[in-house]
């Protein structure tokens, strides 16, 4: 299974992190690369302590949910459908430039990295409490997940 703590794997994130624009448009054409970059920098915000989690997972999610997303089930997540969803999906901070965004971004996954070697991350809104392990499990997917969805491909998908 794929990890981002594994150095590779995560310079080859990082080479397609790259190569997203602000004008680029995901596959179903509702969010843009520079809204990509904000959800991103929400969720590791929250996931860095940061900020408050938008949400919060039940315990089906913490156990069965979180078992079944990181072993069997492609990854569940769903574009916004609608104005309201769009907004939370890209955060509450206001989007700056590209430049900055994608700046923030790769400081937070530097933070993300320091918080998870001092096992010092919040809980995951919707999986709970996570090993290192499961972080680099959810942060590869995570990040392959929409790269993927702006056809951002890697070599972990020519392996598939």
């Amino acid at each position: 299974m794929p990890d981002y703590f594994i150095p590779r794997e995560r310079d080859m994130l990082f080479r397609r992190i790259e190569q997203l624009s602000p004008e680029q448009r995901s596959r179903d054409g509702k969010i843009n690369g520079h809204q990509l970059v904000g959800h991103f920098n929400n969720s590791l915000r929250e996931i860095c302590g940061l900020q408050p989690p938008s949400r919060h997972g039940n315990l089906a999610q913490r156990t069965l949910g979180k078992w079944l997303v990181f072993h069997l089930i492609p990854w569940p997540e769903s574009p916004p459908k609608n104005s309201a969803e769009l907004a939370e999906f890209v955060g509450s901070a206001d989007l700056k430039s590209f430049a900055d965004d994608h700046a923030d971004f790769v400081s937070l996954l530097q933070a993300f990295e320091r918080h998870c070697a001092q096992h010092s991350l919040a809980p995951h809104p919707l999986f709970g409490r996570l090993s290192q392990k499961e972080w680099g499990k959810y942060m590869f997917l995570h990040l392959d997940y929409h790269l993927t969805m702006f056809d951002i491909h890697g070599e972990f998908h020519a392996r598939k």
